[in-house]
């Protein structure tokens, strides 16, 4: 399993950020925060408002599930570990219903619980993952690859549970 943590070197550029994707659709990224944590979940739905993006909050996975049947989403940042739902649901719904929205995870859980939690997955491959605590700049960068597509995604780089 591969982890993203610490900093990064890459930096987005502008073409593959907000600022192509403005252009592309007359409207900011739509972002789905989905964080148990509300101070956590503030902090960085003001981060990347910032940025310039739509940040919409889910605090529990059935929450981001109901968000997710009735709303524009472009990207999903995702805690693994939430009530009412966890994060591994959400990703099974993901897989079930929408295979090519862009998913960052977010956990503060030891890499051998999150090979435990994955054998219920019905596609045991994971997303890019981000390991707490979160630096905001880091999430930022990644946002900005990921949408422009310059991460790997589920089954194109071996991100799956062994």
């Amino acid at each position: 399993m591969r982890t993203i943590s610490g900093k990064l070197s890459v930096r987005a550029s502008r073409w593959g950020g907000v600022d192509s994707l403005l252009m592309m659709t007359d409207s900011p990224p739509c972002l789905l925060l989905c964080e148990d944590d509300a101070s956590a979940r503030r902090a960085l739905g003001v981060y990347l408002r910032q940025a310039g993006y739509q940040v919409d909050e889910a605090a529990d996975g059935g929450a981001a599930i109901r968000m997710l049947k009735t709303m524009r989403v472009d990207l999903v940042l995702l805690d693994l570990q939430m009530p009412g739902g966890d994060g591994f649901a959400v990703l099974n719904y993901l897989h079930e219903h929408r295979q090519a929205l862009p998913v960052l995870l977010m956990t503060g859980l030891p890499p051998e619980q999150i090979q435990d939690r994955m054998q219920g997955l019905k596609r045991r491959e994971l997303p890019p993952l981000l390991m707490k605590p979160i630096n905001p700049e880091q999430v930022l960068q990644l946002v900005e690859l990921q949408l422009a597509g310059q991460l790997p995604t589920p089954g194109s780089q071996g991100l799956e549970a062994v």
